[in-house]
């Protein structure tokens, strides 16, 4: 009986590496699931009218994710929305290489404001938003590019042990971080997000990139090449940045 149990055990085991492996396969090529059926993130973009690298979406809707962590001046004419899952791969590519880049360009010179809005694919990712949300300003993002930096570790891990301990080197104990992933509140906030996200934008996979402005919401589907993303945002905002 006990060899029996421990062959279902491994069989057990087996099958949710391989359901985890599958699912960040998938996120990493960029296919999201449409429908019950399985497409790529670009398809969805060639489906709208386009300008360049964007789909243009609907003017009048007006984003309610929070602007808490907002990276640049409330004053900025522009905003650009990073919608992300902590887990997915192509998100963490383009938040450690191309992010910092547009931070340099448009950021700091005045042009531009980034809120990064939390898309959770998974379970875990969910997790991992939740413990973000209870960082201060000043670790909020030092800890999400940590997570990104180390996305596999966490991710694939069978329980939420390195979670924790990532959540406590940026100060948050064992207890409190318990509670923040708990937290259904904070939960239901991420949830609306995602929502608004789906159903008025049409988002359906990450990284997906949002800029909006006075007069129209247009959207990047999926990680672009950096040359490609400047020269439509210097299109995009109407503006000449020297290099």
């Amino acid at each position: 009986m006990e060899k029996i149990i421990k062959k279902i055990s491994g069989v057990i085991s087996f099958i949710v590496v391989f359901f985890m492996a599958a699912v960040f396969y998938f996120n990493f090529k960029g296919f999201t699931y449409v429908d019950g059926q399985l497409i790529l993130i670009r398809q969805i973009a060639e489906a709208a009218p386009q300008n360049g690298i964007a789909a243009i979406g609907p003017a009048n809707i007006r984003i309610t994710a929070s602007d808490r962590y907002a990276i640049g001046s409330p004053k900025a004419p522009w905003t650009l929305y990073e919608y992300s899952s902590l887990g997915c791969p192509h998100c963490a590519d383009f938040h450690l290489d191309i992010l910092p880049k547009l931070v340099e360009r448009y950021v700091d010179t005045g042009y531009l404001r980034i809120i990064f809005v939390h898309f959770p694919l998974d379970k875990k990712s969910m997790k991992a938003a939740l413990l973000a949300h209870c960082m201060n300003y000043d670790d909020y993002h030092a800890f999400v590019r940590h997570l990104f930096d180390y996305q596999r570790s966490w991710w694939l891990d069978e329980d939420d042990d390195r979670l924790l301990r990532y959540a406590a080197e940026f100060g948050l104990g064992y207890d409190e971080a318990q509670r923040c992933m708990h937290d259904d509140k904070v939960a239901q906030e991420i949830i609306t997000d995602r929502q608004q996200a789906l159903t008025k934008l049409h988002i359906n996979g990450t990284p997906a990139l949002v800029v909006s402005g006075a007069d129209s919401n247009e959207i990047i589907h999926g990680e672009p090449k950096y040359d490609r993303l400047i020269e439509y945002l210097d299109q995009r905002l109407g503006i000449t940045v020297s290099e």
